[in-house]
């Protein structure tokens, strides 16, 4: 490292999950858990910040005892284990309506996420690997003129395209087109493209989360993965990422450790708790 960094330095760190603390397995290694379960006796705050919501996110943070509000949806959302919301955003109700009527004509494997609940028209098999684990809050409609709670209360909207990156790129590009800075469009793997409120992400979520703490963005810790990450890094204190990261995660991080799949980032807090210990 090219500077020194010190855990007293920081009084709140945030984890991305999938790709950061988990691999495919979506299971935390023995390692990773038990090191991320050290930092509350030392006393330091840590929270997950996901695209993912709380049904699907709650088994985790109930792991690893987080008492933060966790950041979900992408920054969207701040919400405790107990379910309390604390913040939360919703996309215009005319951008859900274009993003359903382009997914519609191009067939696209459309998820809208309202709140706790994540609505799909039918379960395939694009869809199942990345929704297998959710356990509740997951509603099959058939089709979008059944959404139960209305266009105005999308939380975020999600296409997964487990075969084709090339043609989930174009759609981004097709959906930045047609939504003309109503709303941001985020690749959040090269399987999933999201359709977020403009200007919210979880730099913006970490940042009043931090603001409700009374500490400043220099005592952030940050730890993250893909392009959804990247503001988040950059805004940091110290932003972290990974070494199977994006190009752009990569970036925006102070500085890039070993890969998910070695433990990096309990390897890397190993190291800064043996300082003090």
């Amino acid at each position: 490292m090219k500077k020194t960094y010190q855990l007293k330095d920081f009084s709140l760190i945030v984890f991305d999950i999938d790709g950061t603390l988990v691999g495919d397995s979506h299971q935390f290694h023995p390692f990773t858990r038990d090191t991320l379960l050290k930092l509350h006796d030392f006393g330091i705050p840590f929270t997950l910040a996901t695209g993912k919501i709380l049904p699907a996110t709650k088994a985790q943070a109930d792991e690893l005892r987080v008492s933060l509000p966790l950041i979900l949806a992408n920054g969207s959302i701040l919400q405790r284990r107990s379910g309390e919301i604390l913040y939360h955003v919703y996309l215009p109700e005319k951008v859900t309506r274009k993003v359903v009527d382009i997914c519609e004509q191009r067939k696209e494997n459309l998820i809208i996420y309202s709140d706790d609940k994540i609505f799909i028209k039918a379960m395939n098999e694009d869809i199942y690997p990345i929704y297998s684990m959710v356990e509740s809050g997951l509603y099959q409609i058939g089709e979008w003129e059944n959404l139960p709670v209305g266009f105005e209360r999308a939380t975020k909207c999600l296409v997964v395209n487990q075969h084709d990156a090339q043609s989930l790129y174009q759609l981004g590009e097709k959906l930045e087109g047609v939504l003309n800075s109503q709303a941001d469009v985020v690749h959040t793997s090269t399987k999933l493209v999201e359709v977020v409120p403009k200007g919210i992400n979880k730099a913006s979520a970490v940042s009043r989360l931090a603001e409700e703490l009374g500490i400043s963005m220099h005592q952030v810790m940050a730890f993250g993965d893909y392009d959804n990450d990247a503001e988040m890094l950059s805004a940091a204190g110290l932003g972290v990422a990974v070494g199977n990261a994006s190009d752009s995660a990569k970036a925006a991080a102070d500085i890039v450790i070993g890969a998910c799949e070695e433990n990096a980032v309990a390897d890397f807090l190993r190291k800064l708790m043996s300082e003090i210990e």
